[in-house]
């Protein structure tokens, strides 16, 4: 810091460039500078340049700084012994540690420019201001340590030069010191402490030392992932996200490197919309927005646990951001994968699975997050919240169903002896309302097929209901009243809450005004029930008050708030689950709670990681493996299968099918085998055969087109490729057969062993897709399932 210009606090409490001279012994002493003052200069010279050894300790005593008091006020003074016509003094200062920090930079500049340079220093001092931080931070004794050592002039150790850190994303903190802003590690690049790391302490803000950053290994595997999906009614509903290589990623989105973590460094995101695909999309979207800033949080090494509550919090992260959004009602279910050189880690929440399947050995079950409906302790948490599940679905409130059901399924005393509203006026209307329905729900009045179970919980429930509606009236009525008014109310709804609020309900994007509104007749509300504090129904009003006022805060349009509203009226097939607001506030009906499970990689041999939600996470782990044993280099058409092999009655259902493959070479060569006679290539083209599933959603013209595909939809023809690679990978000499019957390609009309046959192909001669696929084959292998702008692809390497 030039005492002319500002700068941030530095640890030891000067600015960010200005730092004591006991630590700045590392900074080589160059030419001297020459002074008007001619013994300063003499002793300037003499204090770089000492002659002998012996003269090194009087050369110690050459340069003093002090501290001159004049008028109740401070300075600093630099002075030399052996020219007493030579002093400079600082400017005057209220205080002492001001003066200090005046002297060390005083001395700095001496040092590194002399007599002149000090003398212009002080100058500048007049208008420089010190921080209190800096103020704080300052210590006298630095001005004892100001001088240095001819050893240190001339080298001992300390480097000349500044060092550079490993790895990406440092910037300049000050002259000496570089910061990585994401992790806020500090490194020292010269002086007494360079190549150290250093972390500023949560207790008083100082920098203290920490260990190195982690060195990334890499632990020679490579990574290919897909995904796939089938959709039997509606709407495709859920979304993939497969991130590959997250730092090329991180560098090129988000504008920051991950240098410090192990490879590969890959991340895969499943999100199932429960209700709509809105939340699931705006999920997909964020996810590494969320993922990656948290993982730059630390350029340390990463303890598997740490990396597990990494993923939690990246899914609550994104829950918490979905619950404010116009999206807040569409629920999402999802299962994150994190993977570091060996190590995988995953999370979820909702009806999720993990499962990693090697090419030796049994199938291991990762993670398998709770919240199925067909679980009884699951049914039972749902009622207990007075949240109600037919027909495999949640929902907060449901009208029909007998009467024992409506009792237990209600929300409050007032809905279980269905209060009229505006009362109830007194203890009478109450212990009427309790004698008629206590007739219809007293075990002992059911018939034989009935339920005695539900009966006998309704009518202990009524009873409940009796006995606190009659202590609340009794208590203070016009209290209960409105208490009574607030649990009925239907706050989820904006006409409900602005009802609730006395605030307009008219649809509008900008919320301020009407949020600040909404607070303040939030906590008149709260006032005018504070008569039944001591009651148990209080506390959920005070909740759906402000509930009422997030509601109002929500942005929304007159266009799209039907829309999100019909959601309510939806269930959830899930008890758990993002989102799904009107299920979790203010009664925790459905809760996001996140689940988490890890593994390591085989250093060997190959494996595949399945990623499942809805119907296909209800598939037993024996039955993925062997169900897609020979797609085992195929994830795409790996995914598709168990899409098609989960439950048919499922509206849509997704997957994703991971592969990780050792690249590390045998220890024994592999026998040599005898390489067919096939015409050569140029450098770096490979030779093709491919057959095409074209469908009726294809937009762009074909010219190779050999006739319209059969397939209606992308879907269809993905199913149709997958049914035929099956039969090659079993049969492979049927290529030319199926070729001719099932491709709607040109090059299936050529004559004999040329059917499919599309010749020598260079990078750039087809599309991207096309080119990554053909270029990671070896010879004679088929390809995985992709789709181009010609429609859906099976390709097999001949050369």
């Amino acid at each position: 810091l030039c005492p002319s210009s500002g700068g941030a606090a530095h640890s030891n409490g000067y600015s960010e460039r200005c730092r004591p001279l006991s630590i700045m012994s590392v900074l080589t002493i160059g030419k001297s500078t020459t002074s008007r003052n001619a013994s300063a200069t003499l002793a300037f010279h003499q204090f770089r340049t000492p002659k002998s050894e012996e003269e090194e300790v009087d050369l110690q005593k050459t340069v003093r700084l002090g501290i001159d008091k004049a008028d109740a006020k401070f300075r600093a003074k630099i002075f030399m012994e052996i020219s007493s016509s030579f002093s400079l003094l600082g400017p005057l200062r209220d205080t002492r540690p001001e003066a200090v920090l005046d002297g060390l930079e005083l001395g700095k500049m001496f040092v590194e420019k002399g007599a002149a340079g000090a003398r212009a220093t002080s100058n500048l001092l007049k208008r420089k201001q010190w921080t209190p931080r800096e103020i704080h931070g300052a210590d006298e004794q630095d001005l004892d340590n100001f001088v240095f050592s001819k050893k240190a002039q001339k080298g001992d150790g300390l480097p000349s030069q500044k060092l550079i850190p490993p790895g990406e994303g440092w910037v300049r903190h000050d002259e000496d010191t570089l910061v990585h802003p994401k992790s806020q590690v500090y490194f020292v690049q010269i002086g007494r402490k360079a190549g150290h790391y250093m972390l500023r302490s949560l207790k008083d803000q100082r920098l203290e030392d920490c260990e190195a950053p982690h060195k990334p290994v890499d632990h020679q595997l490579s990574v290919s992932a897909a995904s796939a999906s089938n959709v039997r009614r509606g709407v495709k509903l859920d979304r993939a996200v497969l991130l590959n290589d997250i730092p090329k990623i991180a560098r090129l989105s988000l504008k920051f490197p991950l240098s410090f973590v192990d490879t590969p460094a890959s991340a895969y995101a499943l999100f199932q919309g429960l209700r709509s695909a809105e939340s699931a999309q705006w999920c997909a979207e964020n996810f590494h927005k969320k993922l990656f800033p948290l993982l730059a949080e630390k350029i340390h090494t990463y303890e598997t646990h740490e990396l597990q509550m990494l993923l939690c919090k990246t899914l609550e992260a994104l829950d918490a951001e979905l619950l404010r959004s116009t999206h807040a009602f569409s629920g999402v279910g999802a299962i994150l994968a994190l993977v570091l050189g060996n190590r995988l880690v995953v999370a979820g929440v909702g009806h999720v699975s993990a499962v990693l399947i090697p090419s030796k050995g049994s199938p291991r079950k990762i993670l398998q997050c709770t919240g199925r409906l067909d679980d009884t302790a699951e049914c039972e948490r749902i009622r207990e919240a007075a949240g109600v599940v037919r027909e495999n679905l949640v929902f907060g409130h449901l009208e029909g169903g007998d009467e024992a059901a409506r009792i237990l399924a209600a929300r409050h005393a007032f809905d279980i002896l269905q209060i009229e509203p505006g009362g109830p006026t007194d203890e009478k209307q109450v212990r009427s309302a309790y004698r008629r329905l206590a007739l219809r729900v007293h075990p002992d009045k059911q018939g034989e097929g009935a339920d005695h179970t539900s009966f006998k919980a309704a009518f202990a429930r009524l009873e409940g209901a009796r006995e606190v509606l009659e202590a609340m009236v009794n208590e203070h009525g016009e209290s209960c009243r409105e208490l009574a008014r607030v649990l009925r109310s239907e706050v989820h709804t904006r006409a409900g809450a602005a009802a609730l609020l006395g605030l307009d309900k008219t649809p509008t994007w900008d919320t301020a005004q009407l949020a600040e509104d909404g607070e303040k007749a939030c906590k008149d509300l709260v006032k005018r029930m504070a008569k039944m504090q001591s009651y148990g129904p209080y506390e959920q009003a005070v909740a759906i008050c402000k509930e009422a006022v997030e509601c109002i805060r929500r942005p929304c349009t007159l266009e799209a708030l039907p829309r999100q509203e019909a959601l309510l009226r939806e269930g959830l097939s899930t008890g758990r689950a993002m989102g799904a607001r009107d299920l979790r506030k203010p009664s925790p009906i459905v809760l996001m709670r996140p689940q988490f499970g890890k593994d390591v990689l085989p250093s060997s041999g190959s494996c595949r990681l399945a990623l499942l939600c809805g119907a296909s996470a209800t598939l037993d782990m024996e039955r993925l493996a062997e169900s897609t044993q020979h797609l085992a280099r195929q994830p795409k058409a790996t995914a598709l299968r168990w899409c098609l092999d989960a439950d048919r009655a499922s509206p849509c259902c997704s997957a994703v099918c991971v592969r990780f493959e050792s690249t590390v070479a045998p220890e024994t060569p592999m026998p040599l085998s005898k390489k067919p006679r096939t015409t050569s290539g140029y450098e770096g083209t490979v030779r093709i055969r491919h057959i095409l599933f074209k469908h009726k959603q294809l937009r762009q013209p074909d010219p190779m087109q050999r006739r319209e595909g059969s397939a209606a939809t992308a879907q269809d023809a993905e199913e149709q490729a997958l049914s035929t690679l099956e039969k090659l990978l079993k049969e492979p000499n049927l290529f030319l057969k199926l070729c001719r019957e099932l491709s709607d390609c040109e090059s299936a009309s050529q004559p004999g062993t040329l059917a499919g046959d599309l010749g020598w192909l260079a990078r750039g001669q087809q599309e991207a897709a096309f080119d990554d696929a053909a270029f990671a084959l070896r010879p004679n292998d088929y390809g995985d399932l992709f789709t181009s702008s010609r429609g859906v692809h099976i390709i097999q390497r001949l050369a």
